[in-house]
């Protein structure tokens, strides 16, 4: 993977990588915003369904609309 990294003079950081986004090291974390029917049909969002499954856990945490849905997957 190769990395670049832009630092902007306030100390804020991003880093673009490019290569597996699924072989990142188990100490990151990956978040991605889906739509409020979690049907997560399309895209990127299909890869992390198949990855991390957990739609019946967001789908149970409807009654919060609104909010971060957490998946401990």
């Amino acid at each position: 993977m190769a990395s670049r990294i832009n630092e902007d003079p306030e100390g804020s950081r991003i880093t673009y990588v490019k290569g597996d986004l699924f072989a990142c090291p188990k100490t990151d974390s990956l978040a991605h915003c889906i739509s409020e029917d979690c049907r997560m049909g399309a895209g990127i969002a299909v890869l992390f369904k198949k990855r991390f499954g957990g739609v019946q856990e967001l789908l149970s945490q409807r009654e919060f609309e609104h909010r971060i849905l957490f998946h401990a997957g």
